[in-house]
Parts: structure tokens; C-alpha cells; sequence
């Protein structure tokens, strides 16, 4: 299920955003931040928005962090996490 995830961050990165980088180049195991796809906090913020919509998911404030964001496989299992917590409550 996380492959899913991933490759719809991806679509979204090279669809969605501004970047004009194709999904065939970004690795979802590069940083988004530092090194990797070097997402400024511009676009990073655009990001979450599209994120949070497109999965009904809100990432508390403590997660904005490198650690939640290292990369898109990192980032999908914490948006399957917020899915599977949600619909546990």
C-alpha cells in the first residue's frame, strides 16, 4: 500500500508543484530537504497542503520535521500511520 502512497507523492511533486521535474527522476528514497530533492520551506509548505487534502490527514505540529519528511518512503508510512490511527479511533 505504501508503493501507492509513494507514487502519488511523486505525481504530486512533478504535477502538482511548481518544480518542473519529472517523476521519472525523483527517488523516493533521496531527501526531500537536505541533499535530495531540496525542497525549500516554500514548496514545502505546499506540499503538506496537497498532502493533508488529498488524504484527510493533518500532521501535528511536532512531525514538521526532518525525521517525518527524510524522504517519500519515509513520508508515506507516516501518512499510512495518520490513516491507520484515524481509522482506529
Amino acid at each position: 500500500m505504501n508503493s501507492d502512497i509513494v507514487a502519488e507523492l511523486t505525481k504530486m511533486i512533478a504535477e502538482g508543484l511548481d518544480l518542473r521535474m519529472e517523476d521519472t527522476v525523483i527517488d523516493p528514497t533521496a531527501p526531500l530537504l537536505e541533499g535530495g530533492l531540496m525542497l525549500d520551506s516554500m514548496v514545502l509548505f505546499e506540499f503538506i497542503a496537497l498532502i493533508e487534502k488529498r488524504y484527510d490527514v493533518s500532521f501535528p505540529a511536532d512531525e514538521l520535521n526532518s525525521q517525518t519528511f527524510a524522504s517519500l518512503n519515509v513520508l508515506a508510512q507516516n501518512i499510512a500511520d495518520m490513516q491507520a490511527a484515524k481509522e482506529n479511533r
